[in-house]
């Protein structure tokens, strides 16, 4: 994807905190009041809330600056943070690039996701990792002080005042990569202009997915020339881990299969109607929650409404199949006939997740209206006839059935599927080249 918006990423180290205006010197100082005064209560429940929450349990000395040290520092020293599951598919992909880019440096990660800390440390994947520290002022400086890094690279979207203001502070180059401003976040900075000043003011360059992030940050007040649209880096990272299919293949068996993916709890009862309907003309469907903490009372559900399901793991010959394993999903798109992504069926929730995981094992895609997370690639394959939009049951069953039963429908779709990917891969490059000015 070509560079919609010129001019090179403003990446000059300046002094920036006294250049803060009195409204947000204000507001900043506002901010810390307030943080100390939530802090206390907090604390106090710390203990409590620590045997219901792993992230708690995991982190609590993390977010309090006392970050674990790598073995030794070499320069640079590369911070990477992905707040959740989604951003932090990119932030590692990134850290993996930055390590063969820079081998001699130290590459440091955050995240808020146990999921994603359990598997960083198990990959080995940066010389140190942790929670994200809370968001005040001497957790920050802990931390810092700590790790001493020579650049920040921040995943998708997750933005805070004191963090910010620290890099200002420090002399420190800020840089968004793979960049999503949703309309709220943007609505919310356009009034608030005193924290857009702390917070947007303080990175040095903005890389992100389409012209509307551009636009967005451009109405924030976000000066041209540190603002870069390279496309969704996504379709350089999504990738299928190596599982083994067999059981499932075999529960399969000659039926063709249907898989709906990351399904919040809405959406299952939205579609609900269309599990039985499919299942009756021998299709197998794989139902995949996004918190498979769900998957036994899903199971539950469709066992009472005489639709006979089973979990992945404890596999019997039934009409569904849960999915509530992790890791999984992307790998069990490439044995489906079509597939739909979720979270995209509630206008004021999520905003779809990644359709690049179904694209990437050449199958037909179907989504619901609502995918402003991944609108730039959704867009492009509605131009080329790549995707079907469903908004119910009812039109979600019918799309299956055309999509299943015209295999010439089927490859059109895949091969349009093939261009977007195609089209939207070497992001990662394109970010590197400009990392290499910032550090």
């Amino acid at each position: 994807m070509k560079l919609i918006l010129m001019g090179k990423c403003a990446m000059e180290a300046k002094d920036m905190e006294n250049r803060l205006s009195i409204r947000a010197k204000a507001i900043l100082y506002l901010y810390r009041g307030l943080h100390a005064f939530v802090l206390f209560p907090t604390l106090c429940l710390a203990p409590i809330l620590g045997k219901f929450s792993r992230r708690i349990k995991e982190g609590f000395n993390d977010y309090f600056g006392n970050v674990k040290l790598p073995k030794e520092f070499k320069k640079p020293v590369l911070w990477v943070h992905g707040v959740s599951m989604g951003e932090s598919m990119v932030a590692l992909g990134f850290a993996k690039e930055l390590k063969k880019k820079y081998p001699d440096s130290t590459i440091l990660f955050t995240t808020t996701h146990p999921d994603v800390m359990k598997d960083i440390k198990k990959k080995e994947i940066a010389d140190a990792a942790a929670y994200f520290p809370l968001d005040n002022y001497r957790a920050m400086n802990k931390i810092f002080n700590r790790w001493h890094p020579d650049a920040v690279f921040i995943a998708e979207t997750d933005f805070w005042p004191e963090f910010s203001n620290k890099c200002r502070q420090l002399n420190i180059p800020l840089m968004l990569i793979n960049g999503r401003i949703s309309s709220k976040i943007a609505s919310f900075y356009k009034r608030a202009k005193g924290f857009a000043e702390i917070v947007f003011g303080a990175f040095s360059c903005f890389a992100v997915q389409t012209r509307t992030d551009a636009d967005r940050l451009l109405e924030i007040g976000v000066p041209i020339d540190k603002i870069q649209i390279l496309g969704n880096m996504k379709a350089d990272f999504t990738q299928t881990n190596q599982v083994d299919l067999t059981v499932v293949s075999e529960w399969v068996n000659d039926r063709k299969l249907v898989v709906f993916g990351s399904l919040h709890p809405e959406e299952f009862d939205i579609l609900k109607p269309m599990f039985k309907k499919l299942a009756s003309k021998n299709i197998a469907v794989i139902i995949a929650p996004r918190n498979i903490k769900l998957a036994q009372d899903w199971q539950n559900s469709l066992n009472k409404d005489g639709l006979n399901t089973c979990l992945k793991t404890s596999i019997k010959n039934t009409d569904v199949m849960i999915l509530d394993t992790i890791g999984e999903l992307a790998s069990v798109y490439r044995l489906s006939s079509a597939s739909f992504v979720g979270g995209s069926l509630d206008e004021n929730k999520t905003g779809g997740h990644n359709p690049l995981e179904v694209l990437q094992q050449n199958v037909p895609l179907l989504m619901g209206p609502y995918y402003r997370n991944f609108a730039d690639i959704v867009e492009q394959l509605k131009e080329v006839k790549g995707i079907e939009i469903i908004n119910n049951a009812e039109e979600g069953y019918y799309s299956f059935i055309k999509i299943i039963s015209d295999q010439s429908r089927s490859e059109k779709m895949v091969k349009a599927g093939e261009f977007v990917l195609n089209s939207n891969k070497g992001v990662v490059t394109k970010t590197l080249n400009l990392v290499k000015d910032l550090i």
